[in-house]
């Protein structure tokens, strides 16, 4: 019996040291994956590293975690387990292509598990600052269409409209935000900052968009002065195209109302010149060349006593010798056909002070000295001085050739 006795005792102290060392293992099988846990964060954070790197560090995560769920994790433990993980978020960014959602095809890991969603970030602050971003960006992108289109289409507004639906639609499109990424770690950008690569698109677009609003006061003008060269060309269509696209692309530039006031003054549609001309002088109440414009297409309606007070109004403004002469010419015009011929002589007379040579100064001023009966001799001189300076190549000045040589033609058939 006391055999027997000794036997059963050491069977029990048998099975208690065995129970004891499996309770044992788990915690130093633990310890061990923690140790593999770290040596893989090691290897991860390397320059170099891959995502076969990153796999294997999430699969020995898993590890981990089969082995907290024994329940024998101890204080030690679960502070070490803390700070790797803090390494593994501050790492996880760093490694490029990542095939994240394969892999959970694959491997199927449970909601707790969240190692295996890194890559799922939910920085709302980020996302609403993409949204204000891509708001101001399609606002930019739409005005900067609507004044390009304005102008009628071309390659310009062909190539703009390119340019900006790419622009506007790159932070939506995975190359956009790689391009983003890309830029961001170029310039050593901590990875903490990145959050989405969605903002940082977004703001390059946002970034670019409104560089080429900011140009376009610079397109207006490099149109004008297209239009400008056409002009000299002849070609009258190719410039009234130019200065509209100007306008269009800039609607405050005063110069391009101006000048496409001018084309349309050519091209014999008046009404149209006289709202440009007003809108120019909306743009720059101080641009005394479109109050000479309007002046002078409104003696040409037949309304010489309302072009009084536009014409003089240039002549308040007016500091450039050549603006002043054709103003006081125009002046004179509309004092003329009023009838108010002392005035029209005055106003001509200051016009060829300034420039000897404007024609249609000497061709009114011939036909107001006639009205004042002035001598003969003055005015032959008159429309000997028109014929000589008009310039026959411009339709206006074609209109003063023919309208001398009438005169002159009719004093000659007088003598």
């Amino acid at each position: 019996m006391r055999t027997k006795h000794v036997v059963n005792t050491f069977k029990a102290w048998l099975r208690a040291r065995l129970l004891g060392l499996a309770e044992e293992a788990p915690s130093l099988s633990l310890d061990a994956s923690l140790d593999r846990y770290e040596a893989t964060l090691d290897v991860l954070e390397v320059a170099r590293a891959g995502t076969a790197d990153l796999l294997a560090t999430l699969i020995q995560r898993d590890q981990i975690a089969v082995g907290l769920a024994k329940g024998n994790a101890t204080p030690q433990i679960v502070q070490h387990l803390a700070e790797l993980d803090r390494r593994l978020r501050r790492i996880v960014p760093r490694v490029p292509k990542a095939d994240w959602q394969a892999w959970r095809q694959i491997l199927n890991p449970p909601s707790e598990r969240w190692w295996w969603r890194l890559d799922e970030t939910h920085d709302f602050p980020w996302v609403l600052l993409a949204g204000v971003l891509m708001t101001a960006t399609l606002s930019l992108a739409v005005d900067i269409l609507r004044r390009i289109w304005g102008g009628g289409p071309d390659l310009l507004s062909i190539v703009s409209t390119i340019l900006t639906l790419v622009l506007t639609s790159s932070p939506l499109t995975k190359q956009g935000r790689e391009l983003a990424g890309w830029l961001m770690d170029r310039v050593r950008l901590p990875t903490r900052y990145w959050g989405r690569t969605m903002p940082g698109a977004a703001g390059l677009a946002f970034v670019v968009t409104l560089v080429l609003r900011l140009m376009l006061p610079a397109v207006a003008v490099a149109c004008n002065n297209r239009g400008y060269a056409l002009l000299s060309t002849g070609d009258l269509t190719g410039a009234q195209r130019a200065f509209a696209r100007a306008v269009s692309i800039n609607p405050d530039y005063a110069a391009g109302y101006y000048n496409l006031a001018d084309a349309y003054v050519e091209i014999g549609d008046d009404e149209r010149a006289i709202a440009l001309y007003n809108q120019a002088l909306a743009a720059d109440r101080t641009l005394d060349l479109a109050y000479n414009g309007l002046g002078y297409m409104l003696i040409l309606r037949g309304e010489p006593e309302r072009a009084i007070p536009v014409l003089y109004a240039g002549l308040n403004l007016a500091q450039d010798e050549v603006a002043r002469a054709a103003l006081w010419t125009n002046l004179g015009r509309a004092y003329w056909e009023v009838e108010r011929y002392y005035e029209a002589e005055a106003a001509l007379g200051e016009a060829l002070l300034l420039d000897p040579e404007e024609a249609a100064a000497h061709c009114t001023l011939a036909l107001t000295a006639a009205a004042l009966e002035r001598p003969e001799n003055t005015v032959l001189l008159h429309w000997e001085n028109c014929l000589r300076y008009a310039d026959p190549t411009t339709p206006r000045g074609q209109e003063l050739v023919a309208l001398a040589r009438a005169h002159l033609q009719q004093l000659e058939d007088g003598k």
